[in-house]
């Protein structure tokens, strides 16, 4: 056998003492990682990972990361924003109190209805995200409605009208079954599902006003009784109730939300997804999930 040339022996010792000195703590950050790279490392993936993990109050940081997912129409997709969407924001946020970090899986789609959202629990890609999900999100049910009746005075008031009572039942059911469907891909007991309502389920603010008293009253009433039956669907399954409409509008609703919308009068600006992610985790931050998400030391 040909013997190795002197260069390529120096270097193969100068190698071995380093990596000595890696393993010893002679040199700090230098070892087998460094080195040769790290053969365990967690895959890329396209999900996006907000929060990184800073450490917590003992000194310590818990392993591993929390997922959350989004569901439902183009209010948590954010796709027409431009901006940091709620759904983001929510995990950033989170991430900041459980000193862990988040990957946000934003499965919402603008224009969506429930039955939208419940077909799509049946495709593999949102069922890998659930599979791991610490917390989902969901917001859906505008776009169930024929919003073309809004101002008609037959149609009020909302609440008992022949107008959406059909369609609240199937908003009912839907939400119901999505919650279910959930459960069944996370069996874990200490996944937290919040459902959102609106501010409005059409067109707001000075947008609304041009549309004339009428419109803006029946959106209002419509608007009610969606958020009413979101809330009762949330009592009756365990989840939490997110309420959307305080935020932008005020607990008597005459808050103008102009200023939190798009030129669309429609869809959240980015101030609008800021107040909504600060209502989702006002709802979320109690003691005892905030302790759960935090992990063990």
């Amino acid at each position: 056998m040909r013997a190795r040339p002197r260069h390529l022996v120096a270097a193969l010792l100068g190698l071995a003492v380093l990596a000595a000195l890696g393993l010893s703590g002679v040199v700090p950050g230098l070892g087998p990682s460094t080195l040769l790279g790290d053969p365990g490392a967690a895959p890329r993936t396209s999900a996006t990972t907000v929060g990184p993990a800073t450490p917590s109050a003992s000194g310590t940081t818990p392993s591993g990361p929390l997922t959350l997912v989004g569901l439902g129409d183009s209010v948590p997709s954010a796709e027409t924003c431009g901006c940091t969407g709620y759904v983001e924001q929510v995990g950033q946020r989170l991430g900041a109190l459980t000193h862990r970090s988040w990957v946000v899986h934003n499965d919402a789609n603008g224009g969506w209805t429930t039955s939208d959202v419940e077909d799509d629990l049946g495709s593999s890609s949102t069922r890998g995200h659930l599979a791991n999900a610490d917390l989902v999100l969901v917001e859906v049910g505008a776009n169930d409605f024929d919003l073309d009746r809004v101002d008609d005075q037959g149609c009020f008031p909302a609440a008992g009208s022949d107008c959406w009572s059909a369609t609240i039942a199937g908003l009912r059911d839907g939400l119901t079954r999505i919650i279910a469907a959930i459960h069944r891909v996370d069996h874990r007991p200490d996944l937290r599902i919040a459902l959102l309502g609106y501010w409005n389920v059409t067109v707001d603010g000075s947008v609304g006003r041009a549309l004339g008293e009428d419109f803006v009253l029946g959106s209002d009433e419509l608007t009610r009784l969606v958020n009413d039956t979101v809330h009762q669907v949330a009592a009756t399954t365990g989840a939490v109730y997110v309420d959307a409409y305080s935020p932008l509008k005020g607990t008597s609703g005459t808050r103008d939300p102009t200023g939190d919308l798009l030129d669309d009068g429609d869809h959240p600006n980015a101030s609008g997804h800021t107040l909504l992610s600060t209502a989702v985790v006002g709802e979320l931050a109690t003691p005892t999930a905030v302790a759960a998400w935090h992990g063990a030391s």
